[in-house]
C-alpha cells in the first residue's frame, strides 16, 4: 500500500535560536539543519552555514551527523551538497526554516514519520545535536524540540504556506 502524500499546501516551519555562551573569543557555530526518514536516512538538507573559504572545510567534518548522512546520500545521489547547498554562518540569534515536503530531489515525500535534525559544532566550543521525531500527516503540528549550550531553543510548526 502506497503511503498519502503530504498536501503541498503545508510547510514545516522550523524556529531556533544561536545562543550567545558569553564566551571572549566566541566564533560562530557551524549549523546544519536537514530532515532524515525513520530509518534515519537523510532526505533532505534545508540549511548547511559554514564558512567556506580558507579552512572552513577542514571544520565542516565536525558537523558529524550531517557528514555522515551527506556520505550516504552521496554514494546514492553524487553531488556535493556543501558545495551547493550552504551559506555563511550567523551571529547569536533567531531563525527560521521552512521545509516544503520535498527530498534532497525536488520530490514530494509521504506521510509518515520523520526525525528534525538541528545540529551546531563551535571551533573552541562544543558539538552539539538536536534530534526528535515527528510524525508528518496532513493537520498542524507545533512541538517543542528543547535546547543546548549552542541552541538556546528550537521548535517546529506544521501550518499552511504563507
Amino acid at each position: 500500500m502506497q503511503k498519502k502524500p503530504w498536501d503541498s499546501s503545508l510547510e514545516l516551519l522550523i524556529n531556533f535560536e544561536i545562543n550567545n555562551p558569553g564566551q571572549g573569543g566566541y566564533r560562530r557555530p557551524y549549523v546544519a539543519v536537514w530532515i532524515e526518514d525513520k530509518e534515519g536516512s537523510p532526505v533532505r538538507t534545508l540549511e548547511l552555514w559554514f564558512q567556506q573559504g580558507g579552512r572552513g572545510m577542514r571544520w565542516l567534518r565536525d558537523l558529524r551527523a550531517w557528514v555522515r548522512g551527506e556520505s550516504l546520500r552521496k554514494l546514492v545521489d553524487g553531488g556535493d551538497l556543501a558545495a551547493t547547498s550552504s551559506s555563511p554562518t550567523r551571529q547569536p540569534g533567531k531563525y527560521s526554516v521552512a521545509w516544503d515536503g520535498k527530498d534532497d530531489k525536488k520530490k514530494p515525500v509521504a506521510q509518515g514519520e520523520y526525525f528534525i535534525c538541528v545540529e551546531a559544532a563551535r571551533e573552541h566550543g562544543t558539538y552539539q545535536l538536536i534530534r526528535k521525531s515527528f510524525p508528518l500527516a496532513n493537520k498542524p503540528l507545533k512541538a517543542d524540540l528543547g535546547g543546548n549550550i549552542e541552541m538556546k531553543s528550537a521548535d517546529i510548526e506544521l501550518r499552511k504556506k504563507r
